[in-house]
Parts: C-alpha cells; sequence; structure tokens
C-alpha cells in the first residue's frame, strides 16, 4: 500500500533527492489533483530551532502567487515527518537544459533569464529573498514556461547545522560575494545568483569553478569574471554588459533591483543600447585578505602557526573561512575532524555497478556511500546501475568519508509532441522537442508538391503523444514547397508590349529583361524575339528575356489589280458560275481581308484596285469558304 501524508496526499514515485530532502509525485485526493511532495530528511527533524525557521519561511513563501514561481499549497506534519506540497511541474531543471544544450541562443538565453526575473523581483516585492538561486531550483516545462522553487526555503536551511553539505556544492558555484563572506544577503544577492546563470546559458560554463566548495567561494571574493563575449561572440557586446553588470563583486555596482535588470533585457531584445557596468570600488579589506589566503588557509588546514606578520591576516581569513562554511550549509567540527583525518584511500570506480556491490567494495576501503543516492535517467546505463560517482575514481579520500553516486533509472521516456497541429517550420519543431526533453538530433526529409509554405512541417515519426525515450530516433518531413510547373513558352514574336506582358503574366511567367534593336520588319515597340523560343519548354516562375523592336519598321507596297485578278484564275474555276469569294493578306501587321463578293472568270469590275501590305505576307484566296490559293507575296 503506498504512503499517504495526512491523510490526503498519496505517494506515486519518488522523482529527485537533495540534501535538505527526499521529492515525491504525489496525489492530492482530496482535491484530484497532481502535486510535488518534499519530505525533510531526518536529521533535520530534531532541530526544533531549524522546523520553527522552517515553517515560517515556507508559510511566508506560499504567500506568493505569480506564474513563473512553483505553489506552495501546504506545509504539514504526518507523525515525525515533516513535508511541504507544492505545485507539480511537468518538465526539467535548467541545469539539465544547459547541460545538454548548451552554450544557448542569446534569444533563448534572454527568455529564461527574463521569466527567472520576474518571479525574483515578485518575490522580493513581497520582501522574500530566495539565497539559492541556481538551475537545480529553476524548472522548464515542455512549452517553455519557467518555474522557480524553494523561495524562502534556502533561508531556513542555511541557518541549520547539517552535516550533509553535497547539496551544497552546487549552490556554491551561484553565490554572491556577500554570502561567501558570511554578512547579511539582501536582494542584490539574488540578482548576483542570475546573473552567474545567465552567464552559463550562453557560455555552457560557470565563470568560477574550483576542486573544494571553500576554493570556489574564494573565486567569487577573488576573482574577475571572464567576459562571457570571449568564450562566446555571438552573444553581442550590449547582453555582455548586462551579464557583467549583475555578476559586479560589490552589491552598489550591480543592478539596484531585479526591475532594472529586466528593463535591459529588454532594451538587447529590442537591438537597442545598455549602459557599460562601473568598475567594482576598491575593497581594502578584502585586498589584504586575498594576498595570502591561499596560503593561510592551507596552513590553517595543516595545523600550523602562521607567521607573527601575518596575525592580523590571520583574523581575517578565519573570518572569511568561518562565512563560507555558514553559507555551505552550517559544516560541523565533526565534518572538519572526518575530512581531515584518517589514513588516505583510493577511490574504486563504481559505474555501472549496482548500489548493493559499491557499497561493498567501498566498506572493505573503509569508505562509506552516500545515503539516499540521487536517480537520474539514462540511455546508456541499466536502470538501478551507478551512473557516476563523487570523488571520481582514483581520486584519494581519508577513511571513513562518503562517495556520492548517481543510479540511472533507465531510458527516460516522454509524450512525443504534435508538430502537425500547427504550422511549425522544422527549427521550431526542433526547439519544440528540446524543450520537451528530446535529445536525438532529428533526421530531416524534404517533401516536394506540397501545398503548405516550404519549410513547414508535414509528417513525423514518432506520431503525436507517442510515448517515446527521450535520446531515441526522430524522423521529421518538411514541405519542400509545391511542384514547379514546366510549360510551352507562348509566342508572343510580333505582339505589342502591352499585350505581351499581359500574356507572359496570365502563364505565370516573370517579365524579364528588355532590350530592343531596329527592325525593318517590325514596327516600333512590337515583340522581335524572346528567350526561351516560342514552344521551347520553361517553368512557372522563371524570366523571360524579351528584344523590343525600336523600328523603323517594314516599308509598305503595292498589289496591282492585275496580280489580284491573274491569281483569282489559279482560285475560282472556270465554270461559268458565279462563286463567293474572300481575298485575304496576313503581313507583318496581322491580318486584312481585301476584298470579299460575288465573282465569276472573267469579272474586272468590282476587284480591288491597288492594295497597300507590309512584307513578308501570305495572300489567300478563299472559293465558298475554302482556301484555294495561298501564296507569299514579297
Amino acid at each position: 500500500m503506498s504512503k499517504i501524508f495526512g491523510g490526503r496526499y498519496e505517494v506515486l514515485e519518488q522523482i529527485g533527492t537533495g540534501g535538505m530532502a527526499v521529492v515525491y509525485k504525489a496525489k492530492d485526493v482530496l482535491l484530484n489533483r497532481i502535486v510535488t511532495i518534499k519530505v525533510l530528511r531526518e536529521q533535520f527533524g530534531s532541530d526544533e530551532e531549524f522546523l520553527r525557521r522552517f515553517r515560517r519561511e515556507a508559510q511566508a513563501a506560499a504567500s506568493l502567487s505569480h506564474p513563473n514561481i512553483v505553489s506552495i499549497y501546504d506545509v504539514g506534519k504526518d507523525g515525525e515527518i515533516e513535508y511541504i506540497v507544492m505545485e507539480y511541474i511537468e518538465g526539467r531543471n535548467l541545469k539539465e537544459i544547459i547541460r545538454n544544450y548548451a552554450p544557448l541562443s542569446p534569444e533563448q538565453a534572454i527568455l529564461i533569464a527574463k521569466q527567472i526575473g520576474e518571479a525574483i523581483h515578485h518575490a522580493h516585492e513581497h520582501h522574500i529573498i530566495h539565497r539559492d538561486i541556481k538551475p537545480q531550483n529553476i524548472l522548464v516545462t515542455a512549452d517553455g514556461r519557467v518555474k522557480v522553487t524553494d523561495f524562502g526555503i534556502a533561508r531556513a536551511v542555511s541557518s541549520a547545522t547539517v552535516t550533509h553539505t553535497g547539496n551544497i556544492v552546487g549552490s556554491v558555484h551561484y553565490l554572491s560575494p556577500e554570502q561567501a563572506k558570511g554578512i547579511q544577503s539582501n536582494e542584490q544577492s539574488d540578482i548576483y545568483s542570475l546573473g552567474i546563470i545567465l552567464y552559463e546559458m550562453v557560455t555552457g560554463k560557470v565563470p568560477y569553478d574550483g576542486e573544494t566548495p571553500i576554493a570556489i567561494a574564494l573565486k567569487h571574493l577573488q576573482e574577475q569574471v571572464v567576459p562571457p563575449i570571449k568564450l562566446n561572440p555571438r552573444i553581442g557586446q550590449e547582453l555582455e554588459h548586462v551579464i557583467m553588470r549583475a555578476v559586479a563583486k560589490s552589491p552598489e555596482t550591480r543592478y539596484p533591483s531585479a526591475r532594472e535588470l529586466l528593463k535591459d533585457l529588454e532594451r538587447v531584445q529590442a537591438g537597442r543600447p545598455v549602459e557599460r557596468p562601473l568598475p567594482d570600488p576598491p575593497d581594502i579589506e578584502a585586498t589584504i585578505v586575498h594576498k595570502s589566503l591561499s596560503k593561510e588557509i592551507a596552513e590553517a588546514a595543516q595545523g600550523e602557526a602562521p607567521k607573527p606578520k601575518k596575525k592580523l591576516n590571520k583574523r581575517r581569513v578565519w573570518a572569511v573561512v568561518l562565512g563560507v562554511f555558514i553559507v555551505l550549509a552550517g559544516a560541523t567540527t565533526l565534518w572538519a575532524r572526518s575530512y581531515f583525518g584518517g589514513a588516505s584511500v583510493i577511490v574504486p570506480p563504481l559505474e555501472n555497478l549496482t548500489v548493493r556491490d559499491a557499497g561493498i567494495a567501498l566498506e572493505k576501503l573503509k569508505l562509506t556511500l552516500a545515503p539516499n543516492p540521487e536517480q537520474e535517467f539514462s540511455d546508456k546505463v541499466e536502470e538501478g546501475k551507478i551512473i557516476r560517482q563523487t570523488p571520481t575514481a582514483g581520486s584519494t579520500l581519508k577513511e571513513g568519508k562518503e562517495v556520492a553516486v548517481v543510479v540511472s533509472k533507465g531510458a527516460d521516456k516522454a509524450e512525443f509532441p504534435d508538430l502537425l497541429s500547427r504550422a511549425f517550420t522544422k527549427d521550431q519543431a526542433i526547439y519544440m522537442l528540446q524543450t520537451a526533453g528530446f535529445t536525438a538530433t532529428p533526421t530531416i526529409e524534404e517533401r516536394p508538391g506540397q501545398d503548405v509554405p516550404e519549410g513547414v512541417v508535414v509528417a513525423q515519426d514518432p506520431a503525436p503523444k507517442t510515448p517515446w525515450p527521450k535520446s531515441g530516433p526522430i524522423h521529421l518531413t518538411v514541405s519542400g514547397g509545391p511542384l514547379v510547373q514546366t510549360i510551352p513558352m507562348p509566342n508572343i514574336v510580333g505582339w505589342g508590349v502591352e499585350d505581351a506582358q499581359k500574356e507572359i503574366k496570365d502563364k505565370k511567367l516573370v517579365w524579364g529583361s528588355v532590350s530592343s534593336e531596329p527592325s525593318n520588319i517590325y514596327p516600333p515597340n512590337v515583340v522581335i524575339s524572346t528567350t526561351p523560343k516560342a514552344n521551347e519548354p520553361i517553368a512557372q516562375g522563371s524570366e523571360v528575356t524579351v528584344v523590343i523592336s525600336r523600328g523603323p519598321g517594314p516599308v509598305a507596297r503595292e498589289l496591282d489589280q492585275r496580280m489580284i485578278l491573274a491569281n483569282l484564275l489559279h482560285a475560282v474555276p472556270n465554270d461559268g458560275k458565279t462563286h463567293n469569294v474572300a481575298i485575304k493578306l496576313n503581313d507583318s501587321q496581322g491580318q486584312h481581308e481585301v476584298w470579299q463578293g460575288n465573282y465569276q472568270v472573267g469579272m474586272t469590275e468590282g476587284v480591288p484596285g491597288e492594295v497597300r501590305y507590309y512584307p513578308p505576307a501570305v495572300l489567300q484566296i478563299l472559293v465558298d469558304g475554302t482556301v484555294e490559293y495561298e501564296n507569299e507575296v514579297s
């Protein structure tokens, strides 16, 4: 029988673990909806001061209502178990997206950062500071909606005394300098963390990294950020200005509020300039401490006394170290003794082992396996076996220390999105797939002859709503546009320009380049020739090259009556009968009827005299409607 918290929340499955809580997907049987439940670990249950602070902070965060903040529905207790009920989000955390797809495009990064900024701004307006803004606390739904979680809870955790600091290692990369010093954090601490996230989205790297949490925290205090444009020139100068101002070491140099940061992001989106960030003011005390900080920490860690001339520095060093340890979830004296004491052993390889076998292997070396191992989907490692470990195999570790592992949940599947119900382009479809968590690069096939615009997705494999491995093969078919139809080139030679243009347009061709030549055959503004020539094949949409006559055109000639009568003798039978006769002349000016009437061989009256024509010309004589004579005249 599944566990039910508070007689209301039925656990369906475990979906995550962390240093503070185990996370479950559950069903609210009262309201018939899916929820997320965070169940606090046992070590927190005996700390009454922590529980009091935790409930107060969680209840304050529950007052937040914003589309970019994960809603807190309930805070409860079931026996000795403390839990929080939260909005259930179907999606992935931002860290996974960065790990798989970074560097993100500037447009994608700004879109995500703006939504995080809106959440932070809303919380700050209600006097709630997050204090642990990091990609692991930011969820992204399949349709690109960003949801920030754990508002207010970080404050309670940061004040608690815990010995399990594994989850804090992830937090220290996004730690503000004032948090690293252990002094009071404020709204601008959240802005700093958002700046680090924006840096990581566009470069694929965090600006400060190191082998230990302390080393990373000290870099936030000591080192200058490598300008992100050096790692990714595509981001542009304006976005870099925004990032560098957000991650300024001095709160006075950072954005004064999340709203001001959002305004600058909107300016970058609109292609408008933003102000260059001001340099951090000098920090004399920090400079004194930082000069010999690494050496003195090493001496302190080994139990050595620093030289007398560094007595003042020692106090400052330990002040900074104490601040770092407070931020790193209050590491205790017990933790320090276990870290520095005992014999050293080589950490064995645990990948592809079961948790049980890994525990046995570690026990032989007097090491322990960290409880409640984190779980991840994997298409490469079999379900129930270890994907990776911390520290890595071959590392040196003191006896009694823990090794954390990540265990495979097997191949991750999701419902494949519908890419056909809307006119998605190929790029839009790929973005939808990435947002939904699918990692394979789709194969693309182009299919011409479609009645949809070129580049639009017309078929998909797998089909919509099919459960599909997120790394499984994907095939998309996109439209190549309508088929191009080929037609015979229309004969427009001898046509006037206006009529010729209309004919070309009616045949779905393009009136292309036009030139002119002198002609004694064609009058001015009449088509002399075309490319392609008449009746040659041409694809619709193609250009036609045209040559136009500049004149002067043909010289008129005359056809006298004697020639006409002579031609009539060839055409009209000498049978004594009267026949209906039509005389037509087709010359460079077109076809003209010269004469029409009743005629009998021997007649001369009524037959026309001189007829003007423009050679070349063809004379036709029709007798009783039939062409009986046709000949060219010059």
